[in-house]
């Protein structure tokens, strides 16, 4: 893990400063590069890339453009291989619509639960789970402060949950994995099997900065000391989950299966929970309608997901090698 720290921290990108001073308009009307320049042609046809799907690759309504199927497939005929890299769990509606898009060869490989979860080619899959004291800790916070969120607990391809609400058919509508109601998620959580199944607790809460802010403070003395770390994809979702588990650490083991660099690599995010893959490849987008933290780690930054950024960032930045003559 420290190796891997050290590495993201050597390929973390500078020039913050610059980026934060880039008018909101320039950094949203086309791709650029982070100095405010006209983004054009990367200097080779990146080998792999990796793609968040909520807020990136899917439009508002969680689903894939026809613009961006047609970069998916364009990708498939260039011979890229396209990685999706999402909280999101390898099961549900979701699955249908996206990973049978065949650039995508049924999420295989994948990331998934934000990097808990990775599949190779062939199916295999590779785990992590939270500590079952943090797990069980992040659900006792649920339950005591139910005002401020709805708890739900991943495991295997399931999401548990004990109140049917607002927040859980938001989320039950964006087609997630399957929503399985219990009786309590503190007593399904008594069983050690279950417990140490837990790959993340996700707090669901209001879609506004000031109650995110407050679950975040109140939630991480809770999870202290428990192996357990923060993270957001979502602007209504908190993530409990592993500490040190990112989608960076399940991209830089599929790379090094691959025998790639990360220098082979292209990457494409909105989330805070994108951050560390935007730092690990060699060349990496942010979509118009990104957080700062994942605009500050990008080298480019794309239109909005509702604008078809990601369609936009492919077209730009790759696309043009398919129609150069090869060497």
């Amino acid at each position: 893990m420290a190796c891997l720290a050290t590495m993201l921290a050597a390929l973390a990108h500078s020039g913050s400063s610059t980026r934060r001073a880039l008018s909101h308009a320039a950094r949203m009307s086309v791709l650029v590069r982070a100095d405010g320049s006209p983004a054009s042609l990367l200097s080779r046809l990146p080998r792999v890339i990796f793609t968040d799907c909520d807020g990136t690759l899917l439009g508002p309504d969680h689903r894939l453009s026809r613009r961006s199927r047609a970069a998916l497939r364009a990708l498939a005929d260039a011979g890229v291989r396209v990685v999706p890299a999402t909280g999101r769990a390898r099961s549900g509606a979701w699955t249908e619509h996206v990973l049978t898009e065949p650039a995508l060869r049924n999420g295989c490989p994948g990331i998934y639960l934000n990097g808990c979860s990775a599949f190779d080619e062939s199916g295999g899959e590779a785990t992590v789970a939270l500590e079952p004291a943090a797990a069980r800790a992040a659900v006792a916070f649920g339950a005591a402060r139910r005002e401020l969120a709805t708890t739900v607990v991943y495991v295997g391809g399931e999401a548990l949950v004990d109140v049917d609400d607002e927040l859980t058919a938001k989320l039950a509508a964006v087609g997630d994995s399957p929503l399985r109601r219990v009786p309590s998620l503190a007593a399904a959580l008594e069983a050690d099997a279950v417990a140490s199944a837990a790959a993340k607790v996700l707090l669901l809460c209001a879609d506004d900065e000031a109650t995110a802010a407050e679950l975040r403070a109140a939630v991480a003395p809770a999870i202290a000391g428990r192996g357990a770390e923060l993270t957001r994809a979502l602007s209504w979702c908190l993530e409990v989950k592993p500490a040190g588990v990112c989608k960076a650490t399940a991209a830089a083991a599929l790379l090094r299966a691959w025998g790639l660099e990360p220098a082979d690599a292209l990457a494409l995010g909105d989330g805070e929970n994108d951050v560390s893959l935007l730092r690990l490849c060699g060349a990496s987008v942010a979509m118009g309608n990104g957080c700062s933290h994942a605009k500050e780690a990008a080298l480019f930054l794309a239109p909005s997901n509702a604008d078809d950024g990601f369609a936009a960032a492919i077209e730009a930045l790759v696309l043009g090698h398919a129609r150069m003559p090869q060497k």
